[in-house]
């Protein structure tokens, strides 16, 4: 089974001024956020650890296995 959600970095606060050639960007956000796998959406939480999302993330997975029903979704 999947869970529902998972951490991946953060996206750049500001957009680039210049964006570089290939579609790379010039550089990755700073910290962690949470993915919704069921709603299809970024939880904009920026972890500044992959720690503590790994945490938040565990948590929220655990909240919902033992409910049975989905976990609200912040952000």
């Amino acid at each position: 089974m999947q869970t529902r959600f998972v951490v991946i970095p953060a996206m750049p606060q500001e957009k680039e001024q210049c964006p570089r050639r290939f579609g790379v960007p010039a550089a990755q956000g700073s910290g962690y956020d949470l993915y919704d796998t069921h709603g299809k959406t970024r939880l904009a939480l920026n972890y500044p650890t992959r720690a503590e999302a790994e945490y938040d993330c565990a948590n929220r997975n655990s909240e919902e296995r033992a409910d049975g029903s989905p976990v609200a979704a912040e952000g």
